[in-house]
């Protein structure tokens, strides 16, 4: 569903009741307070994303706009598109230097690298990037500080159906669980790896860490899966029971389903697999040309607070920050993966991963198609 800007404004004030941070507030620092009065005369930040939904949006405009004292006028406009889309997008405006646009977050590594290359960001001045920089080298998630950062990072977890017919009883732990399963068979999503970026950063991820994915699709294509693309369908077969497991999906797509119709939740299940996580980073950057530049450095910095991480974690499930010592709020955190007790499998080189694309692909059709 699509809003006008003017929805966003009005909504603002309602969704600030809701906005308090649940883990207590980050310090301002210095760099924040320098950007405050540049962004308050600016008065509005346009961000073209791929992640947060129409409800988070409204809460991390309310927040954003109460932690820095912007008053009730300003503007938080989001722009919400897929990933192809917002990398188009991107691209088109940057050749044209002419931006409707200042912040633009989306999971392409190889976007965000060419990008810098040529100039596109500006540089940040951030006080906050330092508290995550352990973690994001830990994790492998990518990111070239000053020109941009991953403030959010997400993996794909096993999603089922407990309450589907043949399922009574199912627990994955491990891809052997769901691979090495005939009880499952026709009962399986495999998804379509040459449609989604993030799908194959996940497959480059398990080969770069000695993952034997050729058997796994082999395995899996014995199952006679369906194959298919976007979380949101997969999500909505394994509510239908048109398949009941899906080997990659969001845990967040099942909390929200289960929001709007808590009997779901007496079936569906999601967990990890043993033999660890691909986590990802969403990365972000202010472009160079932006008409809101001050407004886009502090809102990126904004990103990075405890209190925007409560309203991402409380409103998307699935999308992790990666600021040290940070523990979502209690609402959600069982709902979350917990990565102090979860194997990471960081991607070693996300540039030349994508380079590793073509043939892959090519294995998987071979496989599958």
């Amino acid at each position: 569903m699509k809003r006008s800007a003017q929805a966003w404004i009005l909504c603002l004030s309602l969704a600030a009741l809701a906005a308090a941070p649940a883990s207590g507030a980050t310090p301002i620092t210095p760099q924040e307070k320098e950007l405050v009065p540049l962004a308050k005369k600016e008065g509005s930040v346009v961000f073209l994303q791929t992640s947060f939904n129409n409800e988070t949006m409204q809460k991390l405009g309310a927040a954003f706009v109460k932690r820095y004292g912007l008053g009730s006028g300003f503007k938080v406009v989001p722009i919400q598109k897929g990933t192809g889309p917002t990398v188009s997008q991107a691209r088109q405006e940057i050749k044209a230097g002419k931006f409707t646009f200042d912040i633009v977050s989306v999971a392409s590594a190889g976007f965000f690298a060419g990008a810098a290359k040529q100039g596109a960001f500006l540089p940040l001045d951030s006080g906050q990037w330092k508290n995550h920089k352990e973690n994001w080298e830990k994790a492998g998630i990518y990111y070239e500080y000053p020109h941009f950062i991953s403030p959010y990072s997400y993996t794909f977890q096993p999603v089922w159906n407990t309450a589907c017919p043949g399922m009574e009883g199912v627990n994955i732990t491990s891809y052997a669980d769901i691979i090495g399963n005939p009880k499952l068979k026709g009962k399986v999503l495999a998804s379509d790896v040459t449609k989604s970026t993030s799908y194959s950063l996940t497959t480059i991820g398990l080969m770069e860490n000695g993952y034997d994915v050729k058997t796994m699709w082999k395995k899996l294509k014995a199952l006679d899966p369906l194959v298919a693309f976007r979380t949101e369908a997969k999500m909505q077969f394994i509510i239908n029971c048109e398949r009941a497991v899906d080997m990659w999906n969001l845990s967040g797509r099942a909390v929200q389903k289960i929001r709007e119709k808590p009997e779901l939740g007496k079936g569906l299940k999601w967990g990890t697999y043993k033999e660890g996580m691909v986590l990802f980073g969403q990365q972000a950057g202010v472009i160079k040309g932006a008409k809101h530049p001050g407004a886009g450095k502090l809102f990126m910095d904004f990103l990075l607070t405890s209190e925007a991480a409560d309203v991402v974690a409380e409103g998307e499930i699935s999308f992790y920050t990666m600021l040290k010592g940070y523990k979502p709020p209690e609402s959600v955190r069982k709902y979350m993966i917990d990565f102090d007790k979860v194997k990471i499998l960081p991607i070693k080189d996300q540039i030349g991963a994508a380079k590793k694309f073509k043939q892959m692909h090519a294995d998987w059709q071979q496989i599958f198609q």
